[in-house]
């Protein structure tokens, strides 16, 4: 949660800053967001049909654009409930649909055992939230308290109803409560971005941050650099870079030297050496945001890190997942010509990793290859050069960088840790149906102040990578010397951008 507020922050402070725009014609492109939008997304109430300004009117929101935005927010509910909780064998897999049918044709218990804290603050907060997505849709106040009252309704009798007996309280106290608390919210998010002031309007984007992700009933993310909009659903824009740097965002574990805007969700499951047992399985979710004239961008990265059927020296290891560290980002075009490009970049690994009281990150630190993301406590500084070249359909990408780790006692005592990161990868962009992309990928990495073991581990990876603007990706990557080589056979690399 503390990551998810953080990634708030740092997209709300951008929303605010000045920038420009040229469209392809030439044409200034109007600033929809601050203007027209609001003026029509965000008007009070008005007419005996309650409907919420002109952009109800506009749209002429019913029943059909009611549903169609209902299953858009309980589709972020079961995305959201993934990817946050921990134990995610007991609350979300182990059900049947007889024990849900018990669940559910029980009445509601009162008593939940929750804490205070969690049924009246956290669950009226998202209420709040619910009522806020139905508001920035365009619904009017009493349609956004009913869309509130089904996704809280939603919740305890589908997600919820799969594992326990539905809480009275929860169905009460988050629409009672939030509906009010997302009214507020929305109100002083307004005054606040009316007056003008850039603190004041900072705060109007945290106070209310479905603002910075639904435009003109569009899901996706405001870009405060080009003053646009990128939804999940529209077009791609080509402008300069766009199309290279599309081709050379296909692995996962090198950075693209071409800034692009995307979403990416990724999960990697590592099998891991026998007298272990099971997995590490790691996953997280990015954003990435361009400047307008694509020589520079922006990212931030939020991930969970866990074990399954895991034994270190004959202990089992609790299955579950911790929240990892923030990553956030920048990289910026050094040179470009004709068929190659050269980037550099800054990586900042802030320690939001807050509890590991069952020692589940401590033990995916035996897989070394990505521990600053996993080291609790840990400042991480990464200072990168990403460089591309490309030749009809194949491209050549590689990377080099440093990560200079801070309050790093928990990995082996020391203070700070000092490593070099390398990798390279080869790819082929096959003009056919689907836009294949086939690659191979050396990566590689020397713990130079390594006390045990060890200090270099080196990785190839291939896969292959579909579509432009939907695009899955699936790859392999084998560790094949080194400490980590040691740990892990082999991992199954899984994900999914939206590029805009």
């Amino acid at each position: 949660m503390i990551k998810v507020l953080s990634a708030l922050l740092i997209i709300a402070t951008f929303s605010v800053l000045p920038g420009s725009s040229q469209a392809e014609d030439g044409m200034e492109i109007r600033d929809l967001y601050y203007n027209e939008y609001r003026e029509h997304l965000l008007a009070d109430d008005k007419g005996p049909d309650n409907l919420s300004g002109p952009i109800s009117r506009k749209y002429n929101l019913g029943t059909q654009e009611f549903l169609r935005d209902t299953a858009i927010a309980y589709s972020f509910q079961w995305a959201a409930r993934f990817f946050y909780v921990r134990n995610k064998n007991s609350r979300i897999f182990d059900t049947s649909l007889s024990k849900w049918w018990d669940n559910i044709s029980q009445w509601p218990e009162w008593d939940d055992g929750d804490a205070f804290f969690t049924n009246l603050v956290t669950h009226p907060i998202i209420g709040s939230l619910d009522y806020l997505f139905y508001r920035q849709m365009g619904h009017s106040f009493w349609v956004s308290a009913l869309g509130t009252v089904v996704q809280s309704t939603l919740f305890e009798y589908t997600i919820e109803g799969l594992v326990e007996t539905p809480s009275g309280s929860d169905l009460i106290f988050t629409p009672l409560l939030g509906v009010p608390l997302g009214y507020g919210m929305e109100k002083t998010s307004d005054w606040l971005v009316d007056t003008g002031f850039v603190p004041a309007k900072i705060l109007g984007y945290i106070v209310n941050p479905l603002k910075n992700f639904i435009h003109d009933r569009q899901v996706g993310v405001y870009n405060p650099f080009s003053k646009q909009f990128m939804s999940i659903s529209g077009p791609i824009t080509f402008r300069s870079n766009k199309n290279e740097a599309i081709d050379l965002s296909y692995s996962f574990f090198l950075e693209s030297p071409i800034p692009t805007g995307r979403f990416v969700a990724d999960i990697e499951i590592v099998n891991v050496k026998k007298d272990l047992g099971g997995e590490f399985i790691f996953y997280s979710a990015r954003i990435d945001v361009p400047s307008s004239n694509g020589l520079w961008g922006v990212y931030v990265k939020i991930a969970q890190s866990g074990v399954n059927e895991i034994s270190v020296n004959g202990d089992s290891v609790s299955d579950g997942f911790e929240f990892a560290n923030l990553v956030v980002g920048g990289k910026h075009i050094l040179f470009q010509g004709q068929n190659a490009v050269l980037s550099g970049g800054l990586g900042l690994v802030l320690p939001t990793a807050y509890k590991d009281n069952i020692d589940r990150l401590q033990t995916v630190l035996l897989y070394r290859r990505n521990f600053p993301v996993n080291l609790q406590s840990a400042w991480t500084v990464t200072p990168y050069l990403a460089g591309a070249a490309w030749k009809n359909i194949f491209n050549l990408v590689g990377n080099v960088s440093t990560d200079w780790v801070f309050n790093a006692s928990k990995l082996e005592g020391n203070d700070f840790e000092f490593r070099v990161n390398y990798g390279a990868s080869i790819g082929a962009n096959i003009p056919v149906v689907a836009s294949p992309v086939l690659y191979a990928e050396f990566d590689g990495y020397s713990l130079l102040t390594a006390d045990t073991g060890d200090k270099t581990s080196l990785f190839i990876s291939s896969g292959v990578r579909l579509g432009r603007k939907f695009s899955p990706g699936f790859g392999i990557q084998v560790p094949v010397s080194g400490p980590d080589s040691d740990v892990a056979k082999l991992s199954f690399l899984a994900d999914f951008q939206v590029r805009f």
